[in-house]
């Protein structure tokens, strides 16, 4: 029997990291920076633990502050948009043509409607001048021009959006590959990606991925493209408005840096109000899923009121921001309209004493305000698109910010790799600056792969997993709940963890897949991380049919070239069977399709769809995930709770036949009666260290027991 009892080595950590809404396009987070912060626990004395040192990072999700540095919100931009033109891949040829050919097209509707510009002139100087026959001529002209120019126009927009949604899909998939590398996607939810705390990630990464992408590429094709446009109407109609008079031109300056000035001025509270709309906005729907997903949660507690009245708190403070929203955008309005419609006198007043003093036409009148007009469009782009400027400042910084943090936990990752005592083989798992659990590898060169990467032993193995002084500690550093763990499960062995709620069962079996990052020491896993499976308390069910629950996650993907490397994949026969093997066999008849059976009435059933979260009660999702593992019969079975909510008999029906496979298994459980299916026994209780030790404090205690055959071998 092996005693620990652990003693109190650290002092708790403390940020000031705050929780902050989500977002959605319209706004303009500030930027933060990172600090470092010392190590709050000391290094285990072992001769191959070091010390690992703990970085906390300031909130992410701030909303925007006026002070932000321009120069991120660029190198955020050049991040996310250069990389579709420039990288060296098979297709990027062919999108800068599709860009040069929009661009061409951007180019056309700017000579369009400078001869638009010109047709009028000479339109509205033959109808001036009644001359019929030039009013006929300029009428066809005309047509003429409507003909050529509405297809520039149409199609402009359309292969515009076209080649925005082919950026967008390209950026959609290149983002879900950093969300599931590494399990990003586990650390952003959990975390653990800096710092340790869910307020040091990035709120939802869902949105970000889905609204945030689209917003992003819309909006940039289409801003860069306005900006060109702009650019060239700039140059092209002020040569004509300077042509006709000069004075005009230098008023038309004059008043668009004027409207700019007060655009900015009247509207700068608007990123920070949108900024906090969408969020509380998200908030509201969030919580709306909520009781989506938890219906049946809520209607046993009957917690209906309390979630109407929780929903209703949530859309009070919506609207109270959108109020406050409308006020500010209403005082823009006001002088964005003045703005906008005083201007339309300003041309016509100053050229009209021209035209009563014979020195101009009335055609020219209505040719200098039209290219009045798109010099102001271009000159007051800030005053007409500010809010969507702001939206999309904002869309840059959350997208770059997503995209940091994942690329920030790949650069951060190193690998801890030293020789152990024995030749057990070797495991990696590469840490990030955050506090980590090492993984120390025995003689194995290391790799560029991140996460738990396991090679075969080069010796004789002596234990299939090994822990060495390994200590855990919560995310946040507050409290040690396993200190100097040390034990070995040999090939074909067994462990059952046992102990009070909270004391760690379950982080140990995340420090074995690799999850958790909080402490050190060594874990030593001598098999392929795809040989490695764990059942959680409520297994996760896929979208799809019963069959592919059953064959999830090793046979889920058909064209998994790893799945069908390692095992072939489970006939129907198979399948059917196993589902019997779990009593499961009713399900075969709950749902065979009305439609008539394909390949017989299992098959049917296979191929049924529906909520299966909803459609099984918790015990049959545990009895599915049982089924998976006997398909699938890896080296090593991780079971958190696997049978706690099936019957007893149950129970010793799935564990008698574990036992008698070749599976190790390691097991969390609080019934006495999971005692005789297995050979070792980890109890985790603080309260064990009273009677061996005299220390005040019992954090991180642990007893390990070896279960003697008589009590092994009871059935």
């Amino acid at each position: 029997m092996i005693k620990n009892s652990g003693r109190r080595s650290y002092q708790r950590a403390h940020t000031n990291s705050s929780r902050i809404p989500s977002y959605a396009p319209g706004l303009h987070p500030s930027i933060h920076t990172i600090t470092p912060a010392k190590s709050n626990f000391k290094s285990v004395r072992h001769v191959t633990t070091c010390s690992l040192q703990v970085d906390t990072i300031a909130p992410l999700n701030s909303p925007p502050s006026s002070s932000t540095d321009l120069r991120i919100i660029y190198n955020r931009l050049a991040s996310l948009a250069l990389p579709y033109w420039t990288a060296s891949e098979e297709g990027t040829s062919s999108r800068r043509w599709k860009l040069a050919g929009v661009v061409g097209l951007t180019l056309a509707t700017t000579g369009v409607s400078v001869v638009f510009n010109y047709l009028g002139r000479d339109f509205f100087n033959a109808l001036s001048e009644k001359d019929p026959e030039a009013f006929s001529r300029q009428l066809l002209w005309y047509m003429g021009g409507f003909v050529v120019g509405i297809p520039v126009f149409v199609f402009k927009s359309y292969f515009q959006g076209k080649l925005a949604l082919e950026w967008r899909q390209w950026l959609t998939e290149k983002l879900l590959i950093d969300y599931f590398s590494d399990r990003s996607f586990y650390q952003l939810q959990a975390g653990t990606g800096r710092g340790g705390s869910d307020q040091d990630g990035v709120d939802n990464p869902d949105q970000r991925i889905s609204s945030d992408v689209a917003a992003f590429t819309d909006t940039a094709l289409g801003l860069s493209l306005t900006l060109l446009n702009a650019f060239i109407d700039l140059i092209s109609f002020s040569g004509i408005l300077f042509s006709i008079y000069p004075p005009l031109f230098a008023a038309l300056v004059a008043y668009s840096v004027g409207g700019t000035v007060g655009s900015l001025a009247l509207g700068k509270n608007l990123v920070t109000l949108n900024f906090d709309q969408e969020a509380r906005e998200a908030d509201f729907r969030y919580n709306l899923v909520r009781v989506r997903e938890n219906a049946e949660s809520v209607a046993f507690y009957r917690g209906e009121a309390n979630e109407q009245g929780l929903l209703v708190k949530r859309l009070a403070a919506a609207v109270q921001n959108y109020m406050q929203l409308l006020t500010a955008s209403r005082n823009l309005e006001f002088f964005t309209s003045f703005y906008r419609y005083f201007i339309q006198l300003l041309p016509a007043a100053v050229v009209a004493p021209l035209f009563f003093q014979g020195k101009i036409e009335f055609g020219v009148i209505n040719q200098s305000t039209s290219a009045f007009n798109h010099i102001l469009t271009d000159l007051s782009l800030v005053v007409y698109q500010f809010e969507s400027l702001a939206g999309f400042s904002a869309v840059i910084d959350r997208l770059g910010q997503f995209q940091e943090v994942m690329l920030r936990q790949k650069a951060s990752t190193t690998t801890l790799s030293q020789t152990f005592p024995s030749s057990y083989g070797s495991s990696q798992l590469h840490v990030g600056d955050s506090r980590a659990l090492q993984v120390l590898p025995a003689s194995s060169s290391s790799s560029s792969l991140r996460g738990i990467e396991i090679q075969h032993a080069l010796g004789e193995r002596q234990g299939l997993v090994t822990l060495t002084n390994l200590t855990l500690q919560t995310p946040d550093g507050s409290s040690t709940l396993v200190r100097n763990l040390s034990l070995k499960v040999a090939a074909g062995q067994s462990l059952l963890i046992m102990g009070p709620s909270g004391t760690g069962k379950t982080s140990i079996m995340r420090a074995l897949a690799g999850l958790w990052k909080s402490g050190s020491g060594q874990v030593a896993l001598h098999v392929p991380e795809q040989d490695i499976m764990f059942l959680p308390q409520r297994p996760y069910m896929v979208v799809g049919t019963l069959r592919d629950q059953l064959l999830y996650p090793k046979w889920h993907s058909k064209s998994s070239d790893e799945a069908s490397a390692h095992l072939s994949r489970p006939s129907d026969e198979q399948v059917v069977e196993t589902l019997k093997t779990v009593r499961l066999g009713a399900l075969l008849k709950r749902y065979v399709t009305t439609g008539g059976p394909k390949n017989g009435r299992n098959s049917a059933a296979l191929d049924a769809v529906v909520d299966w979260s909803a459609s099984l009660s918790v015990g049959e999702q545990q009895r599915i995930a049982w089924a998976r593992l006997l398909l699938a019969n890896p080296k090593l079975a991780l079971l958190d709770e696997a049978t706690s909510a099936l019957d007893g008999e149950t129970e010793e029906a799935l564990y008698e036949i574990l036992e008698d496979s070749e599976i190790t298994y390691i097991s969390i459980g609080h019934r006495p009666s999971l005692k005789p299916f297995h050979k070792q026994k980890l109890s985790l209780n603080p309260t064990l260290a009273s009677a061996v030790s005299s220390a005040p404090s019992t954090e991180g205690a642990w007893e390990l027991k070896a279960i003697v055959p008589p009590v092994y071998r009871m059935m």
